[in-house]
């Protein structure tokens, strides 16, 4: 990856890797049947948030000046939590791209669910986005596009200390309603709290706002997904 700023240009390369040597600190357990899918299992049925990045990394920073050609080398560390949060960022920014320019022409709405307590719920994630697609077909809403994010927000009052939940953003053909259709707030089909609302105004800030948040992940399981076509 690299960067132009000024007139200096800074190129990372990778260095090494070191297992970090607090990891099994921040590790604490969760059980859920719907949790589980595509997730780290433990021997006794327990799959895991980790809270401390496990692998620690060093990358070879280069700096050019491009006008004397100058280099200059130095170490960076980071770590695979912050590597992964810049390719979320990336993710939600290639959404904002595609949803931006259609929302400010009217031509689409973009639409902001929330689906709580996804450690209780009916499903898991997978199969509801399945029954979200379904349901905007249904209604002559067909999605356009989606960009879905799990959240892990501290909650000491919780068995597992998160309240684990996800965001979902759908772009579909402008809809024109003065109250949000109640097919499109999925509590029957999620079976926890749900929330529903029309982005306005920016789609760009607003998902900065809600999206770029939460370092803690469940071990082996996804945090993000963006659709595979944006039309």
């Amino acid at each position: 990856m690299a960067k132009i700023e000024k007139n200096i240009q800074t190129t990372y390369r990778f260095k090494s890797g070191r297992k970090n040597p607090d990891w099994g600190l921040g590790l604490t357990p969760l059980r859920s049947c719907h949790i589980y899918n595509n997730a780290e299992i433990l021997k006794d049925g327990v799959s895991t948030i980790s809270t401390i990045p496990k692998w620690l990394i060093t990358l070879e920073k280069e700096e050019a000046d491009i006008e004397t050609g100058e280099l200059i080398y130095s170490d960076y560390e980071t770590d695979n939590f912050k590597a992964s949060r810049n390719r979320k960022i990336k993710t939600v920014e290639k959404f904002c791209d595609y949803a931006e320019p259609l929302y400010r022409k009217k031509k689409v709405s973009v639409l902001f669910h929330t689906f709580t307590r996804s450690d209780y719920s009916k499903t898991d994630m997978r199969r509801m986005l399945d029954n979200v697609k379904y349901r905007y077909k249904s209604l002559n809403k067909p999605i356009r596009g989606f960009l879905w994010a799990l959240e892990l927000e501290e909650n000491g009052k919780m068995q597992s200390g998160y309240h684990i939940h996800y965001h979902l953003v759908v772009a579909i053909d402008r809809l024109k309603v003065k109250k949000m259709p109640a097919a499109l707030k999925f509590e029957d089909l999620w079976g926890q709290r749900t929330g529903v609302e029309f982005i306005k105004k920016s789609v760009r800030s607003y998902l900065s706002k809600y999206l770029y948040k939460s370092d803690a992940k469940i071990l082996g399981k996804r945090s993000y997904a963006i659709s595979r076509k944006l039309i």
